[in-house]
């Protein structure tokens, strides 16, 4: 379990909840509003400037459960890469509120 904390390692689990946590909102939103996952990628995540700033911040909530778990663990590196990634969409989740208007 140990080999886990490193920082890289909580970076590319940072990336790959990010990867998760979009795909789990998409079937959840598909299967919400019967349409297929396809359409939720290409239409509203894709083309839609209202909804990126709103998935991208589910999405990067995602994280905060890997986060919690490791922190249980007491895997500080691993965290801190988790971190970073958490800290690293911020920007882009304003940038794309700028883009939609709303901030």
């Amino acid at each position: 379990m140990y080999q886990l904390n490193r920082i890289y390692w909580g970076i590319l689990a940072g990336a790959l909840g990010i990867v998760i946590g979009f795909f789990a909102l998409g079937m959840a939103w598909s299967a919400t509003n019967g349409d297929s996952i396809s359409y939720f990628i290409k239409d509203i995540a894709g083309r839609s400037l209202l909804y990126r700033d709103s998935i991208l911040t589910v999405c990067t909530l995602f994280n905060i459960g890997i986060f919690y778990l490791a922190l249980r663990k007491e895997m500080w590196e691993f965290c801190r890469g988790i971190m970073m990634i958490i800290l690293a969409s911020v920007p882009i989740i304003i940038w794309f509120q700028m883009q939609a208007g709303i901030a």
